[in-house]
């Protein structure tokens, strides 16, 4: 069992051994095989750093673009933050002539969402399951992802849900992208750890990932949800409306 410590300092100090295209790779993401001592593990590799005020994307037009490896890093920090430990361990690092996103390779994988899905199997415990799909909405929501799809959601062989792939998430807006996602439940952790978020603590634990005006734009979104929860609390009562799931430990 290695604490999510020990993950971070073997994706920053492992020596890299192999890169391949990483399968249904996206922004350019690769697979690499990283070894040191007597440990050799796989890594997600992710150095796209993109923005713009406004980017043409097809036949519309995206505004406050952003796809970048900064947002891995900053996904995984945020989900500790708020208790999750639903994405995995992720650094930055140098890759070639520029830095990089280095996320821990999933262990135990059983499937993507995607299979799940395609293959219509059900999971063992729909209860626990369907509350962690619900934490997954509301993390995206309060991130702004822009890219939530079946294929970069990981399931382990727990039937445990991991989020990966957020380089396309944490606009500047204070807005959510779309509240009618929210669902009528939350974590009762994830509320409370929202709660507790504030400007000083993010802009140190997200230096060089998040500028002012994305850590903005995070807390506006955070009042948006916090304010959503509590008028169902005062409507409908703590226990028709918070939940507790198990908080996982370090693999």
């Amino acid at each position: 069992m290695r604490s999510d410590e020990q993950k971070e300092q073997f994706l920053l100090e492992a020596e890299v051994v192999r890169v391949q295209d990483a399968p249904d790779g996206v922004t350019g993401s690769l697979r690499g095989t990283l070894r040191l001592g007597d440990l050799t593990h796989d890594a997600s590799i992710q150095s796209i750093d993109q923005q713009a005020t406004q980017k043409a994307l097809g036949s519309t037009y995206e505004v406050d673009f952003r796809d970048s490896y900064r947002n891995n890093v900053a996904a995984y920090r945020l989900d500790r933050m708020l208790g999750l430990g639903m994405v995995p361990p992720s650094v930055v690092r140098r890759y070639k002539e520029g830095k990089a996103a280095y996320t821990w390779w999933l262990d135990d994988l059983l499937m993507t969402e995607k299979e799940r899905t395609k293959k219509k199997q059900q999971p063992p415990d729909t209860l626990s399951w369907n509350r962690q799909i619900y934490v997954l909405r509301v993390f995206d929501q309060l991130i702004f992802n822009f890219d939530r799809n079946l294929g970069n959601l990981l399931i382990d062989k727990e039937w445990r849900i991991w989020m990966i792939d957020h380089t396309r998430a944490f606009k500047i807006f204070e807005e959510l992208k779309d509240k009618k996602s929210l669902p009528d439940t939350c974590e009762a952790g994830l509320l409370e750890g929202m709660r507790a978020l504030d400007k000083a603590t993010l802009l140190a634990r997200m230096d060089g990932l998040l500028n002012g005006g994305q850590i903005e734009g995070l807390l506006g979104r955070r009042d948006v949800i916090v304010k959503h929860y509590d008028r169902l609390l005062a409507s409908r009562g703590r226990a028709r409306v918070l939940y507790e799931l198990p908080r996982r430990s370090d693999d």
